[in-house]
């Protein structure tokens, strides 16, 4: 469909500006001729004259808008044709029960209005399933509803994270929850169709928005990864938006080739993206044993038996959250692997952990798991190896790590880290940042007051034209 001039898309885009006036004086309107069937309230429809002389121009003129928009050709047509034609038959009998009040025909008036009530209702759940989606109404239905509505079970991913398909389990429910609303079937912005990868590589107006294999050059993520404030930032500002941790899943998946029919075994992904698979879509047998952290009052009585039995220090961060720092440093040499087991009971609650000089080992290390919410932890003095450095991929938060005097050789502590930190967020957050200095300096006045003069030194040497000199001379 050919693109409409500027100025009826101008006026076509005020449609979703004005919707929603007649819909709530329609309803008002239906509403108060109901409770005028209560003898207590029988008066209250009086000022439907007024109100339906608001409502009847409204509701024409959103029609109205709202076929000027049609003629982007941004939407499907199927939805956009039940959504075209059930507003206009809701302004039709919106203005049908306006001339009926108006001559008097007060039951003609009340069946009509009814009638636009219900009309509008289907007109409503059309428009809203262009905007935001076939599914947006139900997307967060209980279970026992969406076979009723046809949409079926949505069950949680009971496959293990290896056996999950990289594109039909991970990379396109994020795209159906994040973009199709507006890049679907239903529609289509800029031409571009984001619900299946023959749509990505086709791309829209603007080319493919996906190149296999080169994430830098792939518009889907430039654009995902553009400031919230940017103009061709996706999704637009007002939207949900994808999480960072998501982001970064759809640059491996790019750069992995963007397979579709690829099991994540087989793409074997680096330490940091299992990482975030397994935060994100966690393995059934590992989310149904995963311990939660304890409450304040009920953590206070072991971590003070801990304390007590091996000679360690388990403090809590704040007066009244539940996270723990433990400190066995000070217990040195006489605190080892059996030592560590001893800190199950609390260690959903460690955020803390101070291991330097004591006799923890490679061995030791895989017990630490478990420790789903730890930030930090100090290794230094220990004998931790490559291999188990190796072990710790697996902890979630994991921000501050220090292995001084360790046998861990610079080469693998340099690979960890840059395995477990996304660089391409953290210079896109830089980018972001350096953007906002520049516009912080080109909003600040610069004032120059010049550089004060030097004062010429006093002297009492008389100028050499001066009057009267020659008569001293």
């Amino acid at each position: 469909m050919s693109s409409s001039p500027e100025m009826t898309q101008f006026f076509g885009h005020l449609h979703p500006l004005l919707v929603h006036l007649p819909i709530g004086l329609i309803v008002l309107l239906a509403f108060l001729e109901w409770l005028a069937r209560f003898p207590r309230f029988k008066n209250a429809n009086a000022s439907s004259r007024f109100i339906l002389a608001l409502a009847v121009p409204l509701a024409l003129s959103t029609a109205l808008c709202g076929w000027l928009l049609s003629l982007g050709g941004s939407y499907g047509d199927r939805l956009l044709q039940w959504h075209k034609w059930t507003g206009i038959a809701t302004a039709a009998a919106c203005a049908l029960a306006g001339l009926f009040y108006w001559l008097d025909l007060k039951r003609l008036y009340r069946i009509c209005l009814f009638s636009t009530m219900i009309v509008l209702v289907f007109a409503s759940h059309f428009g809203g399933s262009l905007t935001h989606g076939s599914d947006y109404l139900v997307r967060y239905a209980p279970k026992s509803l969406l076979a009723l509505f046809g949409y079926g079970p949505t069950e949680k991913n009971v496959k293990s994270i290896p056996e999950m398909q990289a594109f039909a389990d991970v990379i396109q429910p994020l795209l159906r929850q994040q973009c199709v609303a507006c890049h679907g079937p239903e529609k289509s912005e800029s031409e571009l169709r984001l619900d299946s990868l023959a749509g990505l590589l086709k791309g829209g107006k603007s080319g493919p928005v996906l190149v296999a294999g080169k994430p830098a050059e792939s518009t889907l993520l430039k654009r995902l990864r553009l400031p919230l404030h940017e103009k061709e930032h996706m999704p637009p500002e007002g939207k949900p938006q994808p999480a960072p941790d998501q982001i970064s899943l759809v640059q491996w998946w790019i750069d992995a080739g963007a397979p579709t029919d690829k099991k994540i075994a087989l793409l074997k992904p680096p330490a940091r993206i299992l990482r975030l698979l397994q935060t994100r879509y966690g393995e059934p047998a590992t989310v149904a044993n995963k311990v939660m952290p304890k409450p304040l009052t009920q953590v206070r009585p072991l971590m003070e038996k801990i304390a007590d039995d091996l000679n360690i220090a388990v403090t809590t961060l704040s007066p009244n959250e539940p996270w723990l720092q433990c400190n066995a440093s000070i217990a040195g040499t006489n605190f080892g692997d059996a030592e560590l087991a001893k800190l199950t009971p609390v260690a959903a609650n460690l955020r803390w952990l101070d291991l330097a000089g004591t006799k923890v080992s490679d061995a030791g290390l895989a017990r630490l798991a478990s420790l789903a919410e730890l930030e930090y932890l100090n290794l230094y003095g220990t004998d931790i190896t490559d291999s188990g450095l190796a072990q710790l991929q697996i902890l979630p938060k994991l921000k501050q790590l220090y292995l001084w005097q360790t046998k861990v050789s610079p080469a693998a502590a340099k690979a960890f880290s840059e395995t477990l930190t996304d660089s391409d967020q953290l210079q896109s957050w830089q980018n972001e940042i350096e953007q906002i200095k520049a516009k912080i300096k080109n909003e600040q006045l610069a004032v120059d007051v010049g550089t004060p003069a030097t004062p010429a030194p006093s002297t009492n040497a008389v100028p050499v034209n001066a009057p009267g000199l020659e008569s001293r001379l």
